[in-house]
């Protein structure tokens, strides 16, 4: 969502927790020591390769990075200009040659665009700069923090000798930083240094190189092709001086393989995507990283933030988004550990709110329940969560019902709100009550998988209820399509989810058709949309149109979204959520933004797997390339996980799968249709565009022909079905307005 930076102050903490995170940071540089495993002490270490940052593509002006990690506080930005920053204080960095101070790096990219084993370089005459930089985290009783790692190679590329100078400088950040730590002191009371091996003090940062209070530096005189190389250690919190110099007794190189090995292993935890794409399946990658790196301890629960820097808060529209990514790509225990920490957000009276007046948050976090709690297959704590949603819809069924007493015509819709965010209104938003009727169907289906059959029964005679309302509103607005809010102000939001995933209406309904038409037409075409000014690019809110458009047979329309995805992106996979389309300018809005991450997850995973109907979907989006030979492995699905293979020769296409016990939609590749009848006990769909296996069954094999009509599916995958086939699929806070304009 579009916010400012969170500008937090120490004061707006308690000293006592403030300094209790401050010695559990501490207490954590000291056990260094444990991270034997981690840092695979004593195992083999391969040699470097060859990596250069400034051929990785970025959507971007100027580079960011992030230095994260899962569970810590804090989190270090690599900036624009070469220097890194963690909220609190700033490390400037000077590298220079012959009295040339070095430029900004062109680009700072993670290895093979997404493994987040950060490089960059920068040049001073002949001199190249290479940096390459890493976090690890550091054990503490009560909080997880964060040390990173950075080793600078100087080289002389020239045909002389040259002079290279290397000054680095811990100081205060600038007067107006784009974000600042919440726990970060109101002023410089702690004295900011490197560490000179002192036993007692604490410092804010390591070196090989010649330290003095707040510097370090290092000069060398370089013949041609010599490389002289520096080391660095900086703690997201002050640390003792002795137990930094320990830490830094591990080689660079092994606190790189460490890094490398734990991502490579965490991402290996979730389903495989092997798609004979290598690009977009770092793209996958590299969102993975960012939701699992998006996510904080508040006490013994998990909960899930919008963003390393500036968004270090819980929303629950940006976090719901986050869960339900992370268990659609096969990060269970992760998705389940976020929900459980969305339970600390239901108020007394039953709704689910983090930030004032964002009432979508009660839907949201029914769906995010749902989401993660049963898949694969349902979670023994489910009645936990189904009394929880229980509580949820009774109170919006009072807010309905005082609604509906008034007499008011849009009453019996959710009330006023001004959740001070992208709607930029204080109306009664249409997004609040499509949200909710998400809500109402994840509440029947924690019902049923609680075994409380009766009871979902009458949710689902509430949720008709509330349909029939829905439409009633609708038509008295008059409008052509989905408006913003009942009362016809505010920017489209919320509205944009309607069709899915919150199936407030059908995917099919010509009011969702009429909306994708007006936004894509004000953007130039499908993919980002508009926020607002003409120039202002939105990254997430018009994602969900590309699985409506999976969803209504309309693969170019689906194909431009996920290209719009793709192609903006950072060199390190990560994506922003607001910038310009002229300038490519992010502003103040740093990425990595969760919610972009997950949107690029979702819309990909329902191209390939598709489950939130009654019928499994295979490949409703897959792409040409694709069709070459994929496998998708592990992927939670309603009726269990699931393996998928599906290949395209010159005679037709074939699938192999899991059995369910469910009807199979497959969805022939693009630009064909059936070129024989399916064999038995395949059935046909009256489009000829896919083809229906019966439950249990494991694969599938057809005859192609070319399609002549570009025409999309007029219902959907499995529309026309035979007699007895199954029904067929169905389917971004807080702060001061005129903030979001700025970010911009």
């Amino acid at each position: 969502m579009l916010r400012p930076p969170r500008v937090t102050t120490a004061r707006n903490i308690r000293a006592s927790e403030r300094g209790g995170a401050i010695a559990a940071c501490a207490a954590a540089v000291l056990a260094a020591a444990g991270l034997a495993t981690l840092c695979g002490c004593g195992a083999p270490v391969p040699p470097r390769a060859a990596f250069d940052p400034d051929t990785i593509p970025s959507a971007y002006a100027r580079p960011s990075g992030a230095l994260m990690w899962p569970g810590a506080s804090r989190a270090f930005e690599i900036t624009p200009a070469g220097d890194l920053y963690n909220g609190d204080w700033v490390v400037r960095v000077r590298p220079s040659s012959a009295g040339v101070l070095a430029g900004p790096p062109r680009v700072i990219a993670s290895e093979d665009r997404w493994l987040p084993v950060e490089h960059w370089r920068r040049t001073s005459g002949p001199v190249r700069w290479e940096f390459e930089a890493l976090a690890l985290p550091e054990e503490a009783p009560r909080d997880t923090s964060l040390i990173v790692s950075i080793e600078v190679r100087a080289t002389n590329t020239g045909l002389a000798p040259s002079e290279a100078r290397l000054a680095l400088r811990i100081g205060a950040p600038d007067p107006s930083p784009p974000f600042l730590a919440f726990d970060a002191p109101d002023s410089g009371a702690v004295p900011l240094r490197w560490s000179a091996g002192g036993t007692g003090e604490f410092a804010q940062g390591w070196s090989d190189l010649m330290a003095s209070g707040d510097s370090c530096v290092a000069s060398w005189t370089l013949a041609p092709g010599e490389t002289r190389t520096a080391r660095c250690v900086l703690p997201a919190y002050a640390a003792p001086a002795r137990a930094l110099a320990s830490w830094a007794r591990t080689p660079h190189a092994r606190r790189a393989e460490a890094a490398r090995r734990y991502w490579t292993g965490a991402i290996a935890g979730g389903a495989g995507f092997a798609l004979g794409d290598p690009a977009l399946e770092g793209a996958l990658n590299a969102a993975r990283v960012v939701l699992l790196a998006c996510r904080e301890r508040r006490g013994r629960s998990w909960v899930p933030i919008g963003n390393p820097f500036q968004y270090r808060d819980v929303w629950l529209r940006d976090g719901a988004r986050a869960i339900q990514a992370l268990a659609v790509c096969g990060h269970t225990r992760e998705a389940r550990e976020l929900a459980e920490g969305f339970l600390h957000f239901q108020w007394p009276q039953g709704p689910f709110l983090s930030q004032r007046g964002q009432l979508d948050g009660t839907g949201q976090a029914l769906w995010a329940f749902e989401q993660a709690l049963l898949r694969p297959a349902p979670d023994d704590s489910v009645a936990r969560y189904a009394d929880a949603a229980l509580r949820a819809i009774q109170w919006c069924e009072w807010q309905r019902d005082l609604g509906r007493q008034s007499g008011w015509p849009f009453g019996r819709m959710m009330p006023f709100g001004d959740p001070r965010d992208a709607e930029l209104t204080r109306a009664q938003l249409v997004g609040n009550d499509a949200w909710m009727m998400a809500g109402y169907r994840a509440a029947s289906r924690l019902l049923r998988a609680a075994r409380r059959d009766a009871m979902a029964d009458s949710v689902d005679l509430a949720l008709a209820r509330y349909r029939t309302d829905f439409l009633r509103a609708l038509a008295i607005s008059r409008s052509p399509d989905l408006p913003a809010s009942w009362q016809g102000v505010g920017r489209d939001w919320g509205n944009l989810a309607a069709g899915w995933p919150c199936r407030a209406l059908d995917p099919g309904d010509p009011r969702c058709a009429a909306l994708a038409r007006r936004v894509w037409a004000a953007a130039g075409g499908p993919g980002l949309t508009w926020y607002g000014a003409r120039d202002s690019l939105q990254y997430y809110v018009g994602a969900d149109l590309g699985t409506w458009a999976l969803l209504t047979g309309r693969r170019a329309q689906a194909d431009s979204v996920l290209d719009a995805l793709l192609a903006f992106r950072d060199a390190n996979g990560g994506a922003g959520e607001l910038f310009t389309r002229s300038a490519h300018e992010f502003g103040g809005n740093l990425p990595p933004h969760a919610t972009s991450a997950a949107a690029l997850i979702t819309l990909v995973r329902n191209a390939l797997v598709f489950d939130d109907g009654d019928t499994l979907a295979l490949t409703l989006g897959a792409r040409t390339r694709w069709w070459t030979g994929a496998t998708v492995s592990r992927a939670p699905t309603r009726w269990g996980a699931i393996d998928l293979a599906f290949r395209r020769d010159a005679a037709g296409a074939e699938w192999t799968w899991s059995a369910v016990p469910v009807w199979t939609s497959l969805t022939l590749p693009s630009g064909t249709r059936l070129g024989a009848p399916p064999p038995a006990p395949l059935r046909g769909c009256g489009s000829g565009r896919c083809v229906l296996a019966p439950p249990g069954t494991i694969m599938a094999r057809v005859v192609l022909a070319a399609d002549a009509s570009p025409a999309p599916c007029a219902r959907g995958p499995g529309a026309a079905r035979p007699a007895r086939a199954p029904p067929r699929p169905r389917g971004p806070r807080g702060g001061p307005r005129p903030s979001r304009e700025r970010s911009s």
